[in-house]
């Protein structure tokens, strides 16, 4: 069955600007597929691309220090491992990359880059390119 998220993350308020995003969500948890029949869904947080340079990123991330998920890990392989493959020869494809925050930014906890700590600058750094 799809995993249904905890009520503490459900916004009560109906003005929210994620609550398009949240009833999707909700949705797509509903309507499709149930996971026992091999269907998942998982969303991407950031695609970061240089238009200029022609390089792209996909980042991932979480906040309060949350785990991935053994689904996410495994379809975030697959999906680094095809645009390695098949990344167009004048795109430079920079990898999926995971950003967890201690909390759920720099002002309130520390915060890591595939799992090796960072300060917000070399994290400013790392993304601009």
């Amino acid at each position: 069955m799809t995993k249904q998220r905890p009520a503490s993350w459900i916004c009560i308020d109906k003005n929210c600007p994620h609550e398009a995003t949240k009833k999707f969500n909700s949705w797509v948890r509903n309507k499709l597929p149930d996971s026992s029949t091999g269907y998942s869904a998982s969303d991407l947080d950031f695609i970061l691309w240089n238009w200029k340079t022609n390089k792209f990123m996909l980042l991932e991330i979480k906040t309060r220090n949350m785990k991935c998920r053994t689904g996410q890990k495994i379809m975030w392989k697959l999906i680094n491992k095809i645009f390695h493959k098949g990344c167009p020869a004048d795109w430079q494809y920079l990898g999926f990359h995971l950003v967890v925050f201690e909390n759920t930014t720099f002002e309130d906890g520390k915060c890591f880059f595939d799992n090796v700590e960072i300060s917000e600058q070399d994290l400013i750094n790392k993304l601009s390119f």
